[in-house]
C-alpha cells in the first residue's frame, strides 16, 4: 500500500466527504416524512394487542427510518458526484457515483417493498391470523387481497377497522403507473435472487433470452432462445430514482396513517424535538 498516495487522496477528497456528511445532515434533518416524527411508546405491561403494536411498530419505524437516511445518503452522493463531474474530475466523480451513492442506493427499492410485507405481518398478527393463516404466505399482496375480500371482524380488527386498514395500505402504489410496478418487480427479484444488478454500469452483460414469434419466422429456426450481448445498463439511477421517491412518499403517508389509527394511539406518540 502506498501510504503517502492514500493521504494525499484522503486530503483531496476531505471537503467533500464534510460536504456529503453535511448535505445528508440537512435533508435528514428538514425532513418532511411525516412518519418520522413519531415514535413508539415500549411499554412494559400493556396488553397483548398492545404489546403487539408497539414491538411491530418500533420494527416498522425503525425500518422506514434507516430506509430514509439510505436515501439521503444516496442523494447526497449524487450532488458529489455532478458537483465533480461538472468540474471535469471524471474519475472521482464516478468515484462518488459507482462507489458511494449507488453503493447506498442499490437496497432502497428492495427496502420498500420488504417494509410493506413488515406492516403485512402485523396487520395479520392484530387480525390474529384469520386473514393469512399460513405465515409463510404473508406478504403486502396476499394482506391486501384478504383485507378486500373480508366481510366480517377478524381478530382485534373490527370489519371497520379492516376497511381503513385497506384504504390506507392502497397508498403504497398510488399514482404508479404498470411501468412502475414492472421496474420494482423486476428490479427488487434481480437484485434479490439472481446478482449483482448494474445501476448505469453492465454486470452480468452476457446473457440468455427468449426468441419472439417473429425472430422464430425471421431466422426459420425452432429454437426458443439465444444468448447474446446486452449494449447499455439495465437501470438508470435517473430512472430508478423517480421510482423510488415516489414509493417512499406514498410509503410515508400510508405509515403515518397508519400510526395514526385508533388501535395504534396506545403505541404511538409525537417524537420530542
Amino acid at each position: 500500500m502506498d501510504e503517502q498516495l492514500l493521504n494525499e487522496d484522503m486530503k483531496k477528497m476531505q471537503p467533500y466527504l464534510l460536504k456529503w456528511h453535511k448535505e445528508y445532515s440537512v435533508m435528514l434533518l428538514t425532513s418532511k416524512f411525516k412518519t418520522l416524527q413519531y415514535e413508539i411508546a415500549m411499554e412494559g405491561l400493556a396488553p397483548v394487542k398492545e404489546m403487539l403494536c408497539q414491538g411491530y411498530l418500533y420494527s416498522i419505524s425503525e425500518a422506514f427510518r434507516e430506509l430514509v437516511k439510505t436515501h439521503y445518503y444516496a442523494q447526497a452522493a449524487y450532488k458529489i458526484e455532478a458537483e465533480l463531474r461538472g468540474k471535469g474530475d471524471i474519475g472521482w466523480s464516478n468515484y462518488w457515483k459507482f462507489e458511494v451513492k449507488n453503493y447506498y442506493f442499490r437496497t432502497v427499492i428492495p427496502r420498500i417493498i420488504s417494509l410493506l410485507d413488515y406492516v403485512a405481518v402485523m396487520i395479520n398478527e392484530l387480525a390474529q391470523r384469520e386473514l393469512v393463516s399460513n405465515v409463510r404466505r404473508v406478504d403486502y399482496r396476499t394482506i391486501m387481497l384478504a383485507l378486500e375480500s373480508r366481510v366480517e371482524k377478524a381478530g382485534w380488527l373490527s370489519h371497520e377497522e379492516i376497511n381503513e386498514v385497506a384504504g390506507i395500505l392502497s397508498i403504497a402504489y398510488a399514482d404508479t403507473i404498470h411501468e412502475d410496478i414492472r421496474l420494482l418487480k423486476d428490479y427488487r427479484d434481480i437484485a434479490t435472487h439472481r446478482y449483482f444488478v448494474g445501476i448505469d454500469e453492465l454486470t452480468v452483460s452476457f446473457q440468455r433470452r427468449e426468441l419472439s414469434k417473429n425472430e422464430h419466422q425471421m431466422y426459420g429456426t425452432q429454437q426458443t432462445y439465444s444468448y447474446g450481448m446486452h449494449g447499455r445498463p439495465e437501470y438508470s439511477f435517473n430512472e430508478l430514482n423517480i421510482t423510488a421517491e415516489k414509493l417512499l412518499n406514498n410509503l410515508d403517508v400510508m405509515l403515518s396513517r397508519l400510526m395514526q389509527m385508533d388501535i395504534m394511539q396506545g403505541s404511538v406518540k409525537p417524537r420530542e424535538e
